[in-house]
């Protein structure tokens, strides 16, 4: 399984989470944490959160850091390409 990516994100009524998405098989998923001690939730992600995973997975694949294929997926936005 390869590392999650994460940032981290300030909204207005939650305050400051913590995001990542995680791939497992083909399988996309965003996870957030509101505190440090907080339970990690699966939420569906905006617009927003879309072109930040975007932005940052394409500058870890220059780095090597991700793979091609997950890549894919993730310019996909989650769907089968």
């Amino acid at each position: 399984m390869p590392r999650p990516i994460g940032w981290i994100k300030r909204d207005p009524e939650l305050g400051k989470l913590k995001i990542e998405a995680r791939i497992f098989g083909n399988k996309l998923t965003f996870h957030r944490q509101a505190g440090r001690f907080e339970q990690w939730e699966e939420f569906t992600p905006n617009d927003e959160d879309w072109d930040t995973i975007c932005e940052l997975a394409e500058n870890k694949f220059q780095r090597g850091k991700v793979q091609a294929q997950h890549l894919k997926i993730i310019q996909a936005r989650g769907r089968k390409f």
